[in-house]
């Protein structure tokens, strides 16, 4: 494990000049290929190289292959839908074997190509589609798609139309959560990677369904209060906080006196905040894999310094979504994958 660690410091240490022998190397290589780019594709090119690193620094460091061969997944969806000549990524994940060389004894290098080697695999594996969430298996499916075809048309006002309508014609706020805001967030994010739509419109999406739910806090916040206090918060520089946010939400309509923090919120302020409001529970969130061992750390400090033997903690959010069962590596007390089933098990460990 120190070796490890040792590994994830030479890294992060030297990111970006890692990325940019890469990317010479790769322009070096095949200079008809890429010098129609001229020199702000290779800035763009080496800003991408030093994008992936923090992926396999993560995946070392946890031991954890799948948080590397999933962005590996992901860039080779990414690259193929931006039409990038085909294998770009093969060539890229080649070449940084190559130049870690430079910075790693033969230990050292032999546990990174181990990592890498999965990457490759990967990439000669058949891809996975990924099906679009709006499901005709949601009860709400025909609400869901309209709700979100508002939103890709930059039509808050509809949107918030459909939901303020549905809600007040007796759909539970619940049911919008599930059914409405999460499917229309993942299909978001599928038709981003799939490049059908741009980052404009991705996080025009993700501002107006949270000022959407932010109009549904009349129906949400109960006077029936059972005695029991969470506190809510995304960490490491997490700026994804709908998923979260919807956990808070759900927790204040069982009746607990919710805490949100927000985003990107220190492991000092966490601290501070279940403390002073008596917490029965830490939910915290984290979407990119590589703020797992950040989520790490902070999760020991409040142990260390919550001095609360009955106080639990509950992660999620896709930094751990697809390597679930890890969740002891932690030091969480549970996992779970959306609100509804985050209400259910709290109501299990807490006591």
């Amino acid at each position: 494990m120190k070796r490890n660690s040792e590994i994830k410091t030479i890294i992060d240490t030297n990111r970006n000049e890692i990325a940019r022998q890469v990317v010479e190397k790769q322009y070096r290589a095949n200079p008809d290929k890429w010098e129609s780019y001229g020199e702000a594709g290779k800035q763009k090119s080496i800003r991408d190289a030093e994008y992936h690193l923090p992926f396999l620094a993560e995946a070392i460091i946890s031991e954890n292959e799948e948080v590397f061969t999933d962005y590996v997944e992901w860039a080779r969806k990414l690259f193929h839908n931006l039409r990038l000549p085909e294998n770009t990524m093969l060539e890229f994940l080649e070449i940084n074997k190559e130049v870690l060389t430079n910075y790693l004894d033969d230990e050292k290098k032999a546990i990174v190509d181990q990592y890498i080697d999965r990457g490759l695999e990967t990439l000669l594996s058949p891809s996975k589609e990924a099906i679009s969430y709006l499901d005709e298996k949601n009860p709400y499916n025909t609400l869901a798609k309209a709700f979100n075809e508002a939103l890709l048309r930059g039509d808050r006002r509809t949107a918030q139309k459909l939901i303020m309508e549905a809600v007040e014609s007796g759909v539970k706020v619940k049911d919008v959560y599930l059914y409405v805001f999460q499917p229309s967030q993942y299909e978001v994010g599928r038709l981003w990677l799939n490049n059908q739509i741009s980052v404009a419109k991705e996080h025009f999406a993700s501002a107006a369904t949270q000022q959407i739910m932010a109009q549904l806090y009349p129906y949400i916040f109960s006077s029936r209060k059972i005695g029991k206090s969470m506190v809510a918060a995304t960490v490491g520089g997490e700026l994804h906080e709908i998923g979260i946010r919807m956990v808070a939400d759900f927790f204040e309509m069982e009746g607990w006196d919710t805490y949100y923090l927000g985003a990107n919120t220190p492991g000092a302020s966490i601290i501070q905040a279940a403390k002073e409001y008596n917490a029965d529970l830490v939910a915290l969130s984290a979407a990119m894999p590589y703020h797992r061992s950040v989520l790490k750390e902070i999760i020991g400090e409040i142990r260390q310094q919550v001095d609360d033997p009955s106080l639990k903690i509950m992660i999620g959010g896709n930094a751990i979504k697809n390597n679930a069962t890890d969740w002891q590596w932690f030091g969480a007390d549970a996992y779970e994958t959306d609100a509804q089933k985050a209400i259910k098990k709290a109501f299990e460990i807490v006591q």
